[in-house]
């Protein structure tokens, strides 16, 4: 299990998400913007590696306007020898990295364009099946007519995940139909006793190729429709005895980003999982 959290570190004093207003943009702009962004990602991996967090999923803000028309950097081209060393960095320290778009993958409001570039992404830093790009189905009856319009790169590493709008079940079986996996996502899970069961049916969809299970807990503060600030650790601990004896990589999203992530792992400390060379523990795949 590789415990994780999400786009930014508060304890290092940068970000990944340096921009611009798009009135201003040249490609002057972005190189400036995109090269402050992977100098800060590169900090935030080192300190994640020291740190034993080694689950991180990118802010899609990394290249400003990357998936934007206004673009015309070649970005990939321009800063390849710096995300080929950022990937050679992350494959060394045994770093599993996710980019997960803003927007649902079909119906209102989506934008393959970001897909494309969350992609495009993954593979400059020559990174492997196991780096996934978590989608929102937004709606579920077009989710298979987008997928079939995505670009091969695209569809290798999609990892459906529920939400709202798309329940546990509906997922799954939207899943089995395009051959990608789901990624549990605890903030909509409809019910916390039927934690196992949910975990279990989304275990299944993922394949030996596709790495250990991802699942993401950031669960609703009770009585409230936002996410809590900050993990409790009882409240995780329940959540960690439920998910027994499945093993995935955990996403530790709160506010507090790599504060949450690093209580976690001490809470967490005990759980075999978290232990190197254990043997991988899921349903079968389908």
């Amino acid at each position: 299990m590789k415990v994780g959290y999400s786009s930014a570190n508060h304890s290092i004093g940068c970000s990944t998400g340096n921009s611009f207003d798009i009135t201003a943009y040249s490609e002057g702009t972005q190189i400036w913007a995109t090269a402050e962004n992977l100098s800060c990602l590169a900090r935030i991996l080192e300190f994640n590696r020291k740190a034993g967090l080694h689950l991180f999923v990118l802010d899609t803000r990394l290249v400003p306007y990357a998936a934007h028309p206004v673009n015309t950097l070649d970005w990939a081209e321009e800063f390849a020898a710096d995300f080929a060393a950022l990937g050679a960095f992350i494959r060394e320290s045994g770093i599993r990295i996710a980019m997960q778009p803003p927007v649902p993958f079909s119906g209102p409001g989506s934008y393959p364009g970001y897909y494309e570039y969350s992609a495009m992404v993954l593979r400059a830093m020559g990174l492997g099946g196991d780096a996934r790009i978590p989608a929102r189905a937004g709606d579920p009856a077009l989710f298979g007519e987008q997928f079939d319009k995505a670009t091969p790169e695209v569809k290798r590493r999609l990892a459906l995940m529920n939400d709202d709008l798309c329940t546990v079940a509906r997922c799954c079986e939207v899943a089995r139909e395009c051959g990608i996996p789901v990624m549990y996502n605890h903030y909509f899970s409809e019910d916390e006793d039927s934690v196992t069961g949910a975990l279990e049916a989304c275990a299944r969809t993922w394949k030996e190729e596709d790495g250990l299970p991802l699942v993401r807990f950031s669960p609703r503060t009770e009585g409230a429709t936002t996410p809590a600030h900050t993990l409790d650790p009882p409240r995780f601990l329940t959540f960690l005895e439920r998910s027994h004896p499945l093993d995935f990589d955990l996403l530790i999203d709160f506010p507090d980003r790599e504060q949450s992530a690093l209580v976690a792992m001490i809470a967490a400390f005990e759980d075999p999982r978290l232990l190197p060379g254990r043997k991988k523990l899921r349903p079968g795949a389908v």
